[in-house]
């Protein structure tokens, strides 16, 4: 099973500013969220289709948001007769919930996303790839539900960082999560439901702390 930081993929959305003090350059900044994610594919043999979706909620603690995409492609015959792949792409975004219990062992994000779809075809090998019948299909509108359960115990993880010269700088630095490994069923409209078999429940923490007497 392959191993992901939980803390980097929560913390890849924070930015923080630096609040300046009088007389010192000093600042403080801190961050905590929960967050469920997931990413699986899945291929049909029968069609030759090949299907990535990934989902993520992320809770602020003063608002939700979800996104979901969603790619597949399939063989399909060019206008030359020569074989290609139908490609269709479709994303949305938007706010929505995220309720978890306690300890992370289960966890539900919904919400009604909006965004859009594309679709293309691929003709050829290499450098002779051409767009065919493909352009955006506008905007649209969908009501996606991931339920996750646990397959794993609770992971708690922590790092933290310093750095000092005296009478100068002092910096330090923390990150902590807590949050378990599961799966994600997926239910996107009215389509099929879709299994996830890795995905990522939990809570992390970034503090940081800076103060310099330079000029």
């Amino acid at each position: 099973m392959r191993r992901t930081s939980f803390v980097a993929l929560v913390l890849g959305l924070v930015v923080l500013f630096a609040t300046p003090a009088a007389a010192r350059d000093i600042s403080n900044g801190s961050q905590t969220m929960v967050q469920m994610w997931g990413e699986g594919g899945s291929y049909d043999e029968v069609t030759g289709t090949s299907v990535y979706v990934s989902i993520y909620a992320t809770d602020y603690g003063d608002s939700v948001e979800i996104g979901y995409y969603r790619f597949s492609s399939t063989p399909t015959t060019c206008d030359d007769g020569t074989p290609g792949w139908l490609n269709e792409e479709l994303w949305a975004y938007g706010p929505g919930t995220l309720e978890t219990d306690r300890t992370y062992t289960s966890g539900t994000a919904a919400g009604k996303l909006t965004g859009g779809m594309g679709s293309w075809t691929d003709c050829g090998y290499g450098e002779d790839v051409v767009p065919q019948n493909g352009g955006p299909g506008g905007d649209l509108t969908v009501d996606v539900v991931a339920q996750f359960t646990s397959t794993s115990p609770l992971i708690r993880q922590r790092n933290a960082n310093s750095f000092k010269i005296p009478g100068e700088t002092n910096s330090h630095s923390s990150e902590s999560s807590t949050y378990r490994d599961g799966e994600i069923h997926l239910t996107v409209d009215q389509d099929e439901p879709f299994h996830i078999d890795f995905g990522q429940l939990g809570k992390a923490t970034w503090r940081y702390h800076f103060n310099s007497n330079n000029p």
